[in-house]
């Protein structure tokens, strides 16, 4: 469990890690004063397990249907079809729902799951007392790239189309930011937001509701597909954005890695990695590797980006003052000016940066700046286990991308604080 559950009343919910496993994902809720369970719903499944009750998505055809966690799947393979739920959490008090995404089917090899795939790559919104769905939405449909779609939902009042709207925003592994309506799953938006556009899709349908695929870029273990963007890691992984009332805008940090695939068949057996793929990732158009964007949720367009060496791979924070901070691999915690993106402030730390900085009012007073020094998470994996740069298709992928990484960074792990003047 990698997740960071969620206390709503009196109910705690959780769900679960593992797509590499085979799992079967869900979340369950808790009774928090007892630790009774109190629902479970699947990502996989019948509508029962997976507690829907009514079309998951009244506004997409391919989302209506009985029984779509089973019927989307060849055979038993939805017991086995990843799901994992081991991301974030959000809630509405207002509407009184919680949302969340479930994360890349099982295994990775798509020619042995044909179907689309529910509800693997899937925004829930559910209510968090009955466990029952609201509404779904999936992003990725038969995910062929491991697009792990189980990224932060961040909740926002907006004007898009000239309408308010109570919004969900959300920039998925696979390319595209995602503004729906979060009280009825409806996508008012979606587009690229990362320094480049994704090339596995040319756009999101926004009357059907699912992308429009090149078939150039889909994968099977019948050769290695190149030139894949963006890569599994995604033009955005765990790294969380941040909204700002102040611009209106979105600050994400991201990833610019392209990838080679190749599925690889793979038998189920329980504990045991549930891959199915060879992955060389490698620098994307540009040759950085990450970048630091503001991103406009009405017009769906970035407003201004700073490009990054390494994948931007720490959380990003904006506070009253007009400020942005996040860091770096590289160790940079850095200011910035969210309206033009100018560097108002740096210091580096002894290791790589993957953690989300926090501000905080100390008992004196003061505001504090914290943030955890130290890498690890997929960008960071080899030097978190201590890996060789020989192989560039180790660590799923992402030595090929980031072996010169090795000699760059410790794992670290010191906790920093700083006072603002």
């Amino acid at each position: 469990m990698t997740n960071a559950p969620i206390v709503i009343k009196d109910v705690v919910i959780a769900g679960v890690s593992g797509g590499e496993f085979g799992v079967r994902g869900y979340v369950t809720a808790f009774d928090v004063n007892t630790g009774r369970q109190l629902w479970r719903a699947y990502s996989t499944g019948s509508d029962t397990d997976v507690m829907i009750t009514a079309p998951a998505n009244r506004w997409y055809p391919s989302m209506q249907g009985k029984d779509l966690g089973n019927t989307t799947w060849s055979g038993d393979q939805w017991q086995h079809g990843g799901g994992p739920t081991w991301g974030w959490y959000s809630y509405d008090p207002q509407l009184n729902l919680f949302y969340y995404s479930t994360g890349n089917p099982g295994t990775w090899n798509p020619d042995q799951r044909p179907g689309d795939n529910k509800w693997a790559m899937t925004i829930f919104a559910r209510n968090p007392e009955t466990g029952e769905a609201k509404w779904a939405y999936q992003m990725t449909p038969h995910d062929e790239w491991d697009y792990d779609g189980v990224n932060e939902n961040v909740l926002a009042d907006l004007t898009i189309g000239g309408k308010a709207v109570k919004a969900l925003v959300h920039f998925d592994r696979n390319g595209f930011g995602y503004a729906l309506d979060r009280t009825s799953g409806k996508v008012l938006l979606a587009e690229p937001y990362a320094q480049n556009a994704p090339n596995w899709a040319s756009k999101i349908d926004l009357t059907t509701g699912v992308p429009v695929r090149n078939p150039e870029y889909g994968t099977t273990s019948k050769q290695n597909t190149t030139g894949i963007c963006p890569a599994s890691i995604g033009f955005k992984d765990q790294q969380p954005s941040a909204y700002s009332p102040l611009t209106r805008w979105f600050y994400v940090p991201t990833n610019n890695i392209c990838m080679d695939y190749e599925g690889v068949d793979v038998k189920y057996s329980a504990g045991q990695p549930y891959v199915g793929a060879i992955v060389r990732m490698y620098p994307g158009p540009g040759g950085n590797r990450g970048a630091f964007v503001a991103w406009d949720p009405v017009a769906g367009k970035k407003k201004w980006e700073i490009k990054e060496n390494l994948a931007a791979y720490g959380g990003a924070l904006t506070t009253a003052g007009g400020i942005v901070f996040y860091g770096t691999m590289e160790g940079w915690l850095k200011a910035v000016d969210q309206r033009t993106g100018r560097e108002l402030w740096r210091f580096k730390c002894p290791s790589g940066i993957i953690g989300d900085p926090m501000t905080y009012s100390g008992p004196d007073g003061k505001q504090y700046v914290a943030v955890l020094s130290g890498i690890g998470g997929w960008a960071g994996i080899g030097v978190a286990l201590g890996m060789g740069a020989e192989d560039p298709t180790a660590g799923l992928g992402a030595i090929g991308a980031f072996g010169d990484y090795l000699n760059m960074s410790n794992p670290g792990g010191t906790l920093l604080v700083f006072s603002l003047p």
